[in-house]
């Protein structure tokens, strides 16, 4: 399918946070745009580069050059979620090209769509299921190294259980040990301990959270905080070599720490 032609009437739009720009092609029709869970008809197309006649190519879960129905808010690559942030702002009919600040370009058609349940509509049984299968997919986009994929799997899932209070505790406590870990991959240290904290004051023996909050600890320089934590773990897995391991490296840490300023205070009196 070729691309429509770019127009002197085409209107640009430029996204909250700066990650795409929006030009419409093609306007739509109606008043109505879609939301999270919309069922959408798209067409991702996307665009040659004049200088290499070369296409760019759209690294996304959503096939490209063919008509394909999509479940908006399930794609879980960062281009995924810029195309729905796209598909949000647009009507029924409605062609426009993007522009990513990342880099790359493509054209989006929207055909029509079907917007399904609001948050607010669902049930407490509704929303525990759809909040288990973002926690399992997120799971797997975790173990694909796809950490933003995962996150917002998470967070959304967490979302979904605020209004379901002791409906879903079991499933909150697992999301939030789990948003602790990404926090631990990216080097948030401070937020991994403060949502393992929130999963300890849940459920005190939670194994991993103790790991995690322990590692956030140690990584900034917590030693006695992560002694506690990791003795506390090894006491309630003696099995676990992890813990065995990362007491060892704290013990050590605090030694040198000592000795350091031991070394120090000896100096203040010569």
């Amino acid at each position: 399918m070729e691309s429509p032609p770019t127009s002197l009437n085409c209107r640009s739009w430029q996204s909250p946070d700066g990650s795409f720009t929006k030009t419409i092609l093609e306007p739509g029709s109606g008043v109505d745009k879609p939301k999270e869970c919309a069922n959408c008809t798209i067409f991702l197309e996307p665009l040659s580069d004049p200088t290499t006649q070369s296409c760019s190519t759209i690294d996304a879960g959503y096939t490209a050059g063919s008509w394909i129905q999509i479940e908006l808010g399930e794609g879980d690559t960062s281009r995924d979620r810029l195309i729905d942030q796209c598909l949000e702002t647009m009507l029924p009919g409605e062609v426009c090209r993007v522009d990513s600040a990342l880099g790359f370009q493509f054209v989006l058609r929207l055909a029509n769509f079907e917007n399904g349940k609001e948050v607010w509509e669902l049930d407490v049984s509704e929303k525990i299921k759809r909040a288990v299968r973002d926690r399992e997919v997120g799971g797997k986009a975790y173990r694909d190294g796809n950490l933003e994929g995962a996150e917002r799997r998470y967070a959304r899932a967490l979302r979904l259980l605020v209004c379901t209070p002791g409906d879903a505790e079991e499933e909150k406590i697992a999301l939030l040990s789990n948003l602790a870990a990404c926090d631990l991959k990216k080097g948030r240290l401070r937020e991994a301990e403060v949502r393992c904290t929130r999963v300890l004051d849940k459920e005190p023996n939670h194994l991993k959270a103790l790991y995690r909050r322990g590692m956030a600890r140690a990584g900034m320089s917590d030693w006695m905080g992560a002694r506690a934590d990791f003795e506390k773990l090894l006491k309630l897995d003696p099995s676990s070599k992890e813990a065995r391991r990362e007491i060892a490296k704290v013990r050590e840490k605090q030694k040198n720490e000592q000795a350091q300023i031991s070394k120090a205070l000896g100096k203040m009196f010569l």
